[in-house]
């Protein structure tokens, strides 16, 4: 690159704010100041990563291959005109990221690097490459990633196989897209169901006390043996409880943690309840009676799967109803909203 044509770079603090000061490209970067990088990860509908082959003759690692593109930040770039621009230089590719934010960033000794995670199916016949940066790309799963990166063909970022994970589990704004599952819980689940409990402990009349909340563990832990526990779990934590005894049929515990309410996870966890029970065979709960101020979600709940009030009672010295739902010949589940 000719000296007066070279390429100049902003300069950060700390902090990230701007200097007001330029770097020349080759220089070594002052102590105390930062430059700003982006890399963009481009994956298809089929969870494969595009990498890119770096020139045999470029510039540092030389001939590795490497995430779909990556380069350093112009003077007067904001970071996603950066990665719109480093697209189209190295792949002849236009996007628009105007509404993207980097997924995350990497501190390195000289500054900032910002990751960004897009998913676009490509026909990389139309692609055209940087020959001065690119050599060749191609499509790759995460096993081959992994196996390149071990055979010292792959740069080795630490997190590359994370890579794979972090894009089918958070959306294009960094929020965890929620992996619901509903299961029979094991002894592994029983920390998440206590730490639960805790949560909506004010909710359950008779929860409130450290006797209460040992008896509860009791409980729980007689369920999980007895196979008769349901959870919910938003990836490892537990966001439903479903406990139930199976030769009577009864409902003994069902909540449902406060912001995961009206997803309709209550409704699959007594669909798996009800793989145990015998075909037709009635269902019972004892909840609020009517009038209570805190049961009119649960009795509305009931009420929508077709179970109707029944005798009155008293559970922990509280007074409730018991709801029944008789299953026979209606094929439980199917009015379940």
């Amino acid at each position: 690159m000719n000296e007066n044509h070279a390429e100049l770079w902003d300069l950060y603090t700390k902090d990230r704010e701007k200097t007001g000061k330029l770097h020349r490209r080759g220089d070594p970067v002052p102590q105390g100041s930062y430059r700003l990088a982006v890399h963009v990860c481009i994956f298809n509908s089929k969870n494969q990563l595009l990498i890119q082959q770096r020139q045999p003759f470029k510039q540092g690692w030389r001939n590795m291959w490497d995430v779909s593109v990556g380069g350093s930040a112009v003077a007067g770039d904001s970071s996603t005109q950066a990665a719109e621009r480093e697209v189209w230089e190295e792949l002849g590719l236009k996007l628009d990221l105007s509404k993207e934010r980097p997924f995350f960033t990497m501190n390195f000794s000289e500054g900032f690097d910002d990751f960004y995670i897009i998913e676009q199916d490509i026909d990389l016949k139309t692609l055209h490459l940087q020959q001065e940066e690119v050599r060749r790309v191609r499509w790759a799963d995460r096993d081959e990633v992994i196996k390149m990166q071990a055979q010292g063909t792959m740069i080795p970022y630490w997190f590359l196989d994370r890579l794979f994970e972090i894009r089918g589990s958070y959306d294009r704004h960094g929020e965890r897209i929620p992996k619901i599952k509903i299961g029979f819980a094991g002894l592994a689940h029983l920390e998440s169901f206590l730490s639960f409990a805790e949560i909506i402990q004010s909710d359950f009349p008779g929860m409130d006390t450290d006797a209460a909340m040992q008896r509860f563990c009791d409980t729980i832990m007689f369920h999980i043996r007895q196979g008769s526990a349901v959870y919910a779990a938003n990836g490892r934590m537990i966001i439903g409880v479903l406990l139930f005894a199976k030769e009577q049929g009864r409902i003994c515990f069902l909540a449902v943690h406060p912001e995961y309410r009206r997803q309709k996870l209550a409704s699959q966890m007594l669909r798996r309840m009800q793989t145990c029970l015998a075909p037709g065979q009635r269902i019972t709960v004892e909840t609020f009676r009517e009038g209570d101020p805190k049961g009119s979600a649960a009795r509305k709940f009931y009420c929508s799967l077709g179970f109707v009030p029944g005798e009155l009672g008293m559970q922990e010295g509280y007074p409730v109803e018991e709801f029944v739902l008789d299953c026979e010949g209606i094929g439980f589940g199917r009015g379940v909203c």
